[in-house]
């Protein structure tokens, strides 16, 4: 059963698919705003190196 890294909330494997990497999410609903969550706050330091945002193709 997946768990937050942050507060130890469950969270489901597709949750951790959409907003976590490799296979582990630093922030949940329980912890962590849903926009937070959008712009990143599902993993550890979204300002790492080894991850990087998929480029704005709504405009």
């Amino acid at each position: 059963m997946p768990r937050c890294q942050d507060c130890g909330g469950y969270v489901t494997r597709d949750f951790v698919r959409v907003f976590g990497i490799d296979g582990t999410v630093a922030g949940c609903p329980d912890c962590t705003t849903y926009r937070e969550l959008q712009e990143g706050g599902g993993v550890e330091d979204a300002t790492d190196s080894t991850w990087t945002a998929k480029p704005d193709r709504s405009t």
